[in-house]
């Protein structure tokens, strides 16, 4: 059945708020989640299998990039938790999405939804906690500067200076209190500790303890958030505030090595996304394909690759941005 009655955040867009999905794009599939979860942690098992059976900095690189790839799908079944779409009973939907998604990451699935959410509600606006995360309130931006954030994020910079951002209380203004009890606190992190430890004791039974360090924690800190500033950069960067919520977001509208990598689990569909956020993320592309035929989608907003947004969004470092 239907998780909610269809509706966009279109704004005044009376185009796009006339048009109603097909009703089963948002009927929930717990299986695929739990099949695209399990694919999830495969790739991470065979990542450390791969280095463990042919140790070579060249199986570690492809490793890490996997394993970074597959972290970052890991935070797009989180996000899918925080909407609610990713099972359906609430409280096996918030277990399973912490334990298995956030956990590992060393995040808090309450602490994320809050944040997001508000994203949701009125995205690019000056309190939006996405734009202040990943630096998005100044693009376009010259091709230096893009190129040394990007090299921040690789060598591990990026990550140290955001997360002394959030422990010196930078973000505190604009992210939503959340009140949880203690019991709840605990909870996260235990999840925290057990998916973390117990990925260790099995590395280490396998007489390979080395590889947590040095292939999950590593990419981590480095990888992964350039894998996920290049996503928000193609989401959201250098678009204007808009109650119509497909102005101010994008899509790659075609699946490739690049969405696999920077857009895991269809996220790379973010203005369907935006426009139907209760609709779990396998049905994103068939809402595309509707809205593209009904030729509803903003064209200047729809690219083939992530190459291209970080073009469009930066400008030769000795010139100006076009007006």
């Amino acid at each position: 059945m239907p998780v909610s009655q269809p509706k966009s955040h279109a704004g005044d867009n009376r185009a796009l708020n006339a048009f109603v999905p097909a009703a089963k794009l948002f009927v929930l599939k717990p299986w695929i989640s739990l099949l695209a979860l399990l694919a999830d942690w495969g790739l991470i098992a065979a990542s450390f299998a791969f280095v463990a059976l042919w140790p070579h900095p060249v199986t570690y690189l492809l490793a890490a990039l996997i394993i970074a790839r597959s972290q970052l799908a890991l935070a797009v079944i989180m996000h899918e938790s925080a909407h609610g779409v990713l099972l359906r009973r609430q409280k096996l939907n918030d277990l399973i999405g912490q334990l298995f998604a956030a956990g590992p990451l060393f995040l808090s699935l309450q602490t994320y939804r809050a944040g997001h959410l508000k994203h949701h509600r009125q995205p690019m606006q000056h309190d939006d906690p996405v734009v202040a995360v990943f630096g998005l309130g100044d693009y376009p931006l010259p091709r230096g500067r893009l190129a040394t954030r990007l090299l921040a994020d690789l060598s591990g910079v990026g990550y140290v200076i955001s997360a002394f951002k959030f422990a010196r209380g930078d973000y505190r203004a604009i992210m939503p209190k959340v009140d949880k009890s203690t019991g709840h606190a605990l909870w996260e992190v235990f999840s925290m500790l057990t998916s973390n430890g117990l990925l260790f004791a099995l590395l280490s039974g396998c007489g390979h303890p080395w590889l947590y360090p040095g292939l999950w924690l590593l990419p981590a800190i480095t990888l992964l958030p350039l894998m996920g500033r290049v996503r928000a950069i193609m989401e959201h960067a250098g678009l204007p505030a808009n109650d119509d919520q497909s102005q101010n977001a994008r899509s790659i509208v075609r699946p490739n090595w690049q969405t696999f990598v920077f857009g895991p689990h269809s996220i790379h569909y973010h203005i369907e996304h935006h426009l139907y956020v209760r609709m779990p993320f396998y049905h994103l592309r068939s809402a595309h394909q509707q809205l593209a035929a009904r030729q509803l989608l903003t064209a200047e907003n729809l690219y083939k690759s992530y190459i291209e947004v970080l073009r469009d969004v930066s400008y030769p470092t000795l010139k100006s941005p076009a007006r």
